[in-house]
C-alpha cells in the first residue's frame, strides 16, 4: 500500500510544479480603486511587475473582461514608472467602477491582460452585457460637436456606435440613446452620471471641448432646461491650462435637479464668452 501511495504523489507534484508561475516573473497582480484614482483617472501598475514586464509593453495594453469586451488603453511611462491612462476613464465609467473596488489582473503577454473587477462587497460585477463580445476601446476623448461625432464611453469603431445588440443596462441604454439622438446646434458632449460623479461632486469634461472652448477659464455656468443657472467652478490638474472637471457648484445643480447614477447629460456651449453649459438631462427611470 504505501508504494502506491508515493507512486501517487510522485505524479501530483511534477504537474503541480509544471502549472506553478516562476516566482521571479509574476503574471498577476490586484489594484484597490482609491479616491487619488478617481480624481487623476489613471491606474499604475505595481513596481515590482514594472520590473519584470515594463520595458516588453508597448504604448498600448488590451484589457479584456469575462464577457470577452476588449479594451485599449495608452500606457502613460514615466521615471520608472508606467500607469494606464489614455482611455482608462472609459472602462471605468463603463464597468461603474468605483473607489473602494478591487481590479484583479493577469498577464498574458503582448501588452494583453485578463482583468476581473469586484464592487466594495468583494463580489465579482455583473460585466455590461455585449452582444458581439468584442469591442474595440477608443484611445482619444473626441468632442461632440454639430457634426455629432460621440465621444461617450469608446462609441466610435464599436460594437455600441450601432443600435444593434444591448452595451448597457435597460434604462440607460435607451436614455443614451436617446441622448445621442438630440442635435444640439452648438459644440456639446455628452457624460452618462456615475455613482462617483454624485457622490465625490465633479463631472469629467472631455479634454479636447476644454482645449477647443474652456481653456484659461475657472468658472461655469450650468443652466437647466427651466433656463435657472447654477455657478461651478472649474478643476485644473497642476500645470496645466485645461479644465479636467466641472467641480465646486455641480453638487448642488445635481442635488436641484434630481439628478441620479445612470442619467445621460448632454452639456451644450450656448454662451461662448461667459462659458455657459446648458445641460439636458435624460433620466434613466424615464426609460427604464
Amino acid at each position: 500500500m504505501a508504494p502506491k501511495a508515493r507512486a501517487r504523489r510522485s505524479r501530483v507534484g511534477p504537474n503541480w510544479d509544471n502549472h506553478r508561475p516562476s516566482r521571479s516573473r509574476p503574471s498577476h497582480f490586484f489594484k484597490i480603486i482609491l479616491p487619488s484614482t478617481m480624481r487623476d483617472m489613471k491606474l499604475r501598475l505595481p513596481e515590482k511587475f514594472v520590473r519584470e514586464y515594463g520595458d516588453k509593453l508597448s504604448s498600448v495594453a488590451t484589457l479584456t473582461v469575462p464577457n470577452g469586451s476588449i479594451w485599449q488603453v495608452r500606457l502613460e511611462k514615466a521615471n520608472n514608472n508606467i500607469w494606464f491612462h489614455g482611455g482608462w476613464r472609459d472602462f471605468v465609467d463603463y464597468h461603474s467602477i468605483n473607489y473602494g473596488y478591487f481590479l484583479v489582473f493577469k498577464y498574458k503577454g503582448n501588452s494583453k491582460f485578463h482583468v476581473l473587477v469586484f464592487d466594495m462587497t468583494a463580489t465579482e460585477i455583473e460585466y455590461p452585457s455585449n452582444g458581439d463580445k468584442k469591442r474595440q476601446g477608443n484611445l482619444n476623448e473626441i468632442e461632440m460637436s454639430t457634426s455629432y461625432q460621440t465621444e461617450l464611453i469608446n462609441i466610435e469603431n464599436s460594437p455600441m456606435s450601432s443600435t444593434r445588440g444591448s452595451v448597457l443596462p435597460g434604462g440607460r441604454e435607451r436614455a443614451l440613446q436617446a441622448a445621442r439622438m438630440f442635435k444640439p446646434k452648438n459644440p456639446s458632449y455628452i457624460r452618462i452620471i456615475q455613482a462617483y460623479n454624485i457622490k465625490l461632486s465633479y463631472v469629467y469634461v472631455t479634454t479636447e471641448f476644454a482645449k477647443k472652448y474652456v481653456q484659461r477659464k475657472n468658472f461655469v455656468k450650468l443652466q437647466a432646461s427651466s433656463g435657472k443657472r447654477w455657478p461651478c467652478q472649474f478643476r485644473y490638474r497642476d500645470g496645466s491650462s485645461t479644465p479636467m472637471t466641472i467641480g465646486k457648484g455641480w453638487k448642488s445643480f445635481v442635488i436641484d435637479n434630481g439628478i441620479k447614477a445612470g442619467d445621460v447629460c448632454v452639456f451644450e456651449l450656448i454662451n461662448r464668452m461667459n462659458v455657459v453649459l446648458k445641460v439636458s438631462i435624460f433620466r434613466m427611470a424615464e426609460y427604464a
